[in-house]
């Protein structure tokens, strides 16, 4: 993925060297250890105090080397993931890094792999790497530090704020913000009980210290709103204030903002009418189709959508994937296409004849491209 300001060279030039790099550490041969020692750190644990030490050669190795969880376990012959459960893996999304200025790098939480692949897991751990090279890992009791991804963590002071995460369905609680604290140099974790107006169940945002450094700025993210809705952008700033434990927001946008999706619930095919046209498109380079529907992909809908009033130009593509923008009265519209819906989000108020053509317009293409009825929700 490309980075502000980084031209096409400088990106090609960073992703090899990134490569590279990776190359190297995975040179490093895995410690000898017996088949009982093997088996004794290979799985993912809770731990029973807050903290506790969980050095062990396996998983030091594994941070080293950023090997995943499948290839690890095949390099040990280890157990199969679908009858032993996960291997440990230091390979995660999610995860945060803080550096301190003594030049520790302290790393909390994560996920490795979907959540349907067997050696998936949500982590609740502490890694710290020194600037010597040496490693110190922290396990934590879920019930005092549940596992964690695609939090915050904003130093303030002598502590650690880890702000929000995704987390299990079964832990998410809608209009919660989830906060604890790490405690430098204790390392113990603490939940931190809040005031005010919180974001609600927020993940994959941004977080930084405000100049009065005491208060942590979160912008951006998205919403968990409940198991039968859609995630959602989160579109308003926030201000967390560690002196007073209170929330406070920070704007309030009235932007109209609406999801739309497949009345059945099921996967769209966006991106499978996507890949296909590019498919076509190259198909002297003999790429192959991948398409698997009776009927055909209709490019005619797909080369419409997000077009409205009139708009000749097709929209602009946004730096993500499947993020689209167009200007419609002036307004900027943001579009950002998910496995199962359509995300809206208009820079302002649009009248409401033009809301609902823009509503209207798009349900209608979208259902053309997937052959299934859609909704606004």
């Amino acid at each position: 993925m490309s980075r502000d300001g980084e031209s096409e060279e400088e990106e090609w030039a960073r992703e090899v060297a990134e490569e590279e790099a990776d190359r190297l550490r995975k040179e490093e041969p895995p410690p000898k250890l017996s088949a009982t020692e093997f088996l004794a750190w290979r799985s993912p644990r809770a731990a029973p105090n807050n903290p506790t030490s969980m050095d062990n050669p396996l998983w030091m190795w594994l941070v080293r080397t950023r090997w995943d969880a499948y290839n690890a376990n095949k390099r040990f012959s280890g157990p199969s993931s679908f009858e032993r459960g996960p291997m440990w893996s230091f390979q995660r999304f999610g995860m945060s890094r803080t550096t301190m200025e003594d030049g520790r790098s302290i790393y909390i939480g994560g996920e490795h792999e979907d959540h349907y692949d067997p050696d998936f897991c949500i982590y609740n751990d502490v890694t710290i790497i020194h600037p010597t090279g040496e490693i110190s890992l922290y396990g934590y009791p879920n019930e005092e530090f549940p596992p964690t991804d695609f939090h915050s963590a904003t130093l303030v002071g002598n502590s650690i704020y880890v702000i929000g995460r995704l987390g299990s369905p079964e832990d998410r609680q809608a209009g919660v913000t989830p906060i604890y604290r790490l405690l430098l140099p204790s390392l113990k974790i603490e939940k931190v009980t809040y005031s005010g107006q919180c974001p609600g169940w927020l993940s994959h945002h941004s977080a930084s210290l405000m100049p009065d450094g005491k208060t942590v700025l979160i912008e951006g993210g998205e919403l968990w709103r409940g198991n039968d809705l859609s995630m959602r952008r989160s579109i308003d700033a926030w201000a967390f204030d560690t002196d007073g434990l209170e929330w406070r927001r920070v704007t309030d946008r009235r932007w109209q903002h609406f999801i739309l999706r497949r009345t059945d619930r099921q996967r769209n095919r966006l991106w499978e009418v996507r890949q296909e046209l590019w498919t076509q498109r190259f198909a002297s380079h003999g790429f192959e189709s991948y398409w698997q529907y009776s009927d055909q992909p209709d490019f005619e809908a797909l080369a419409m959508l997000y077009k409205t009033g009139g708009q000749v130009s097709p929209p602009e593509e946004g730096v993500a994937v499947g993020e689209y923008r167009a200007v419609i009265d002036g307004l900027n519209v943001q579009f950002k296409e998910h496995a199962f819906c359509v995300e809206v989000v208009v820079e302002g108020q649009l009248s409401d004849a033009r809301l609902a053509e823009l509503q209207q317009g798009t349900l209608s293409l979208l259902e053309r491209i997937d052959s299934s009825p859609y909704h606004v929700e």
